[in-house]
């Protein structure tokens, strides 16, 4: 994989306008930018999770538990515009479709179904959960583990399955072989890296609990789409980030007491 800085920063770019809100925008657009930029998608995490985390450690300085935690999570769906949050909505109400096309049709759909917000109160609030059970710091590391762990999860399931949605109506160019291999080893640098934040027992258990997690609402999604559609892709990293920070939030110290 040949990096050229000037390109680099082209796709990092390419890839922070897609995944959030926040106000960047390449000099000149390129179709191949996004796809190759995806790499980036863990570091675009990264920072997502820390504007969440500043908000939490100078909320809690104001304010107790749990609504600190909580104005953080607002601050990433706002960061993101609840991009992802969106896809698991989604993907939730398109559980209730009985063949591949009525799934798809009902996941283009853009109200809001029972299984849909359903879906994302439990993820919500076990995120707010998680996050009050932890101590501020520990919290704030823990949201920018989760961000970027999970943009990552995005990443592998690009890799390991092939596009089902349709290519006509993508907001970006898909290609048949996804990321290359340097590309997920440097998407793998930037998503995990972050974890070494945290205590390793903690991260250990974060990113297994987030891997097995994202593993299985990707292929359960994918079998049933025959691959994956942003949608998918964005309820995987919501159950990741959901995962982790339970994982990391965990006390196995309590199975002995």
């Amino acid at each position: 994989m040949r990096l050229e800085p000037r390109r680099e920063i082209e796709l990092l770019l390419a890839a922070t306008q897609f995944l959030t809100r926040l106000p960047v925008r390449p000099r000149r657009h390129d179709p191949e930018w996004l796809p190759r930029g995806a790499k980036y998608f863990p570091l675009v995490g990264l920072a997502v999770g820390c504007i969440g985390a500043a908000i939490l450690l100078l909320a809690a300085r104001l304010w107790p538990a749990p609504l600190p935690q909580m104005l953080a999570l607002g601050a990433t769906i706002l960061a993101t515009g609840a991009f992802h949050e969106d896809g698991l909505a989604d993907c939730a109400d398109g559980l209730g479709g009985r063949s591949r096309e009525r799934r798809l049709e009902i996941m283009k759909d853009p109200r809001l179904g029972a299984f849909g917000a359903l879906a994302l109160l439990l993820c919500l609030g076990l995120q707010a959960a998680s996050l009050a059970a932890l101590p501020v710091a520990v919290a704030a590391a823990a949201l920018v583990g989760a961000h970027a762990a999970g943009r990552l999860a995005a990443v592998l399931v690009m890799a390991a399955f092939p596009y089902a949605g349709e290519i006509a109506a993508s907001r970006i160019e898909h290609r048949p072989d996804g990321p290359s291999r340097g590309e997920v080893a440097l998407a793998l640098l930037f998503g995990l890296a972050p974890l070494l934040l945290l205590a390793p027992e903690r991260a250990a258990l974060g990113a297994l609990l987030g891997a097995a997690a994202a593993f299985l609402a990707a292929r359960t999604l994918c079998r049933g789409l025959g691959g994956y559609t942003g949608d998918v892709l964005g309820a995987t990293v919501v159950i990741c980030q959901t995962a982790l920070l339970l994982g990391v939030a965990a006390d196995p110290g309590r199975l002995t007491a």
